[in-house]
């Protein structure tokens, strides 16, 4: 098991803006203040970010139409986990988290300046899902060096993998305690500014974008592509 913190994580103000859910573009002409809380939110926030990654690989023992099961005896199961992960040879368990520094910032600030919690909560999302994207590409680039690939992420939350189940599954592979990560009995994850997720590493492995596996792919307006 691995402990990562080397990370550069460069968020701009358009990031931010889109953590919140908006688009810059339009914000930028229609709701200047806002553009102005998420430049200060950056400025003040940054400092209190602290991104840290648990990484464990697990040799795949066996594949079956509902389950993996893993080297250690640990199994992921479900119809999505399978056939996301068909082919891994091995499974590559993650939890992330910024910490809850910008969190607690944000949640003491929430009544007297929500403009500004609300663009840290932003700052946070942003920086999460960064954090997130570097750990998979590093991940592929290992991948590489032995001559396999590494799938897209996939994490608890879909309808064919609901977080009340993947998470425990994550959280058996990795000792997320040691980054400071805890969840509730609904799955949920504390930090909230935290994510999970497993791909499999394998000689020719899917590369899906993420929102095709997505429960919301046919509503969502931030869908990418």
């Amino acid at each position: 098991m691995n402990s990562w913190n080397d990370f550069d994580l460069s968020i701009n103000v358009d990031d931010i803006l889109r953590g919140q859910g908006a688009d810059p573009e339009k914000l930028r002409l229609r709701k200047p203040s806002l553009v102005d809380a998420a430049e200060f939110a950056r400025a003040e926030g940054l400092p209190h970010i602290h991104p840290i990654a648990l990484v464990r690989k697990v040799m795949v023992k066996a594949h079956s139409h509902d389950r993996l099961l893993l080297d250690d005896s640990t199994k992921l199961t479900g119809p999505l986990v399978t056939q996301h992960l068909a082919g891994a040879q091995r499974v590559a368990a993650v939890v992330c988290t910024i910490g809850a520094e910008l969190e607690d910032m944000s949640a003491r600030l929430f009544d007297n300046d929500p403009l500004l919690a609300f663009a840290l909560d932003g700052l946070g999302n942003a920086a999460v899902e960064q954090l997130g994207q570097q750990v998979c590409q590093r991940i592929g680039e290992q991948a590489q060096v032995d001559g396999l690939t590494a799938s897209t992420p996939l994490s608890p939350g879909e309808p064919d993998w609901p977080a009340e189940i993947g998470q425990p599954q994550i959280f058996a592979l990795v000792e997320a305690a040691e980054i400071g990560i805890q969840i509730t009995p609904g799955g949920m994850m504390i930090p909230k500014k935290s994510i999970s997720f497993v791909l499999g590493i394998g000689p020719e492995m899917s590369q899906s974008e993420p929102c095709e596996v997505c429960g919301l792919r046919e509503s969502c307006r931030y869908r990418h592509g």
